[in-house]
């Protein structure tokens, strides 16, 4: 599998993938991530396992913080166990909600657990709202680091309004 493939990122997205360390070649041991991960309930699946093993570990700085209806100041980290621990109950009601099985992968905006399914879905959780980083696992870095797209709420806890508001501006 191959993550980065058929120009699916732009320029200035692979650009701030490469400040962070990133190479193509890039594979590291996941293992100590994992074990932990799978103690507390999670099962690791083929996408999950390759996202961690190109980018885990990695902090990917946002190269526009402007978005259209959010402020992305603050990077996309790629550390699973800071999304991930104490955080089943949260992925169990993402599945729940949406269908599928969810992996941590890391944290985005205000600590926000990121998610991967098994399918390719990327959506970050917490404070009460679920939101959609992409279809694809390149959908979700265009828009952590792009902020190319509006930031689409998928799901709010009961007594929350969605967030951010369809007409919203963000900057």
């Amino acid at each position: 599998m191959d993550l980065f493939r058929l120009g699916r990122l732009s320029p200035d997205v692979l650009g701030a993938l490469a400040a962070a360390g990133w190479t193509p070649e890039r594979k590291i041991d996941i293992k100590g991530w994992v074990e932990p991960l799978e103690a507390e309930g999670y099962r690791l699946h083929p996408l999950a396992e390759e996202v961690l093993a190109r980018v885990g570990g990695l902090t990917i700085d946002p190269i526009r913080e402007c978005g259209p209806n959010f402020a992305n100041d603050e990077p996309y980290s790629f550390d699973p166990l800071a999304a991930g621990v104490g955080q089943r109950a949260l992925a169990a009601e993402i599945e729940d909600l949406l269908g599928g099985q969810y992996f941590p992968v890391g944290e985005w905006l205000s600590y926000s657990s990121v998610f991967v399914e098994a399918g390719g879905r990327v959506v970050a959780a917490g404070m009460g709202w679920i939101w959609e980083l992409g279809a694809t696992f390149e959908e979700s870095l265009q828009l952590a680091i792009g902020a190319d797209r509006p930031l689409v709420c998928l799901h709010a806890d009961d007594g929350l309004e969605p967030w951010p508001p369809t007409n919203l501006k963000s900057c």
